[in-house]
């Protein structure tokens, strides 16, 4: 196992690729926080699915973008099982809308989840990796934040961008400490966030054409990435991006 005894935060990890990336650090021998901001059934069901495997896990309620939510998470954490060894800041939203329609709210939602939520919560947690000798920290971002892939996706776009070069900076600031930071870059995985979008044929299938492996991912294609970058097969691997995406970028 190679993440036996690790103490791991999950955000986003009731469903999706986070959901995905909590059972399979789960199945490693790490326990595991299953982080989540509104679906307590969900949640709840990772966690009892990690128990039933005989892991151990819990669940705790915190918006990323939150500094008291993240903080107080941070000492939940600590305070039930000594230390974080394990950050995945996997938490995201996205919509598909016009340039022209696109609000001030919009916006916000987007840069305070998918970057500034992995700011607030790598803070925190980082404060404590430092206290027990560092840790790993690995951001789960987009390949939308290297390519500009939908003119409808101004707001999300923007936000994996700044969550890419933030990976690089918090990779040089926490490098002393012993905490190496990455990114995994998915393309395009079927997740409740996408789903609507891809039952329309002519996208799903535009999508597919594009990506020399011809089909889209899963959320468990993502999740051995993580899985790697998390491990101390890693240790000497700071700062960079590990692109999933069925080659869709080539």
């Amino acid at each position: 196992m190679r993440l036996k005894d690790k103490v791991a935060i999950v955000t986003g990890g009731s469903r999706g690729i986070g959901r995905a990336v909590a059972l399979g650090m789960a199945r490693e021998g790490a326990k595991v926080v299953v982080n989540y901001v509104a679906n307590d059934a969900a949640a709840s069901e990772v966690v009892e699915m990690i128990r039933k495997s005989g892991g151990e896990a819990m669940a705790f309620k915190a918006h990323v973008g939150s500094k008291p939510d993240v903080e107080a998470m941070a000492k939940a954490v600590v305070d039930k099982y000594g230390r974080i060894d394990i950050l995945v800041n996997n938490a995201g939203v996205a919509a598909f809308i016009d340039f022209f329609e696109t609000t001030e709210e919009d916006w916000d939602w987007h840069q305070n989840t998918n970057c500034k939520g992995i700011f607030l919560t790598s803070q925190a947690v980082a404060r404590e990796m430092v206290k027990t000798g560092g840790g790993r920290i690995v951001n789960v971002t987009s390949i939308s934040g290297e390519k500009a892939t939908n003119p409808l996706q101004v707001a999300y776009c923007t936000s994996k961008g700044g969550a890419n070069m933030l990976t690089q900076v918090m990779a040089l600031a926490l490098a002393p400490y012993n905490i190496t930071v990455n990114a995994v870059l998915p393309g395009t995985i079927e997740t409740d966030i996408n789903r609507d979008v891809l039952a329309d044929p002519k996208a799903r299938n535009a999508i597919i054409e594009s990506t020399p492996l011809k089909c889209l991912g899963k959320p468990d294609d993502v999740v051995g990435a993580v899985l790697l970058l998390a491990s101390d097969e890693s240790k000497w691997t700071t700062g960079t991006f590990m692109v999933v995406d069925g080659g869709f970028m080539l």
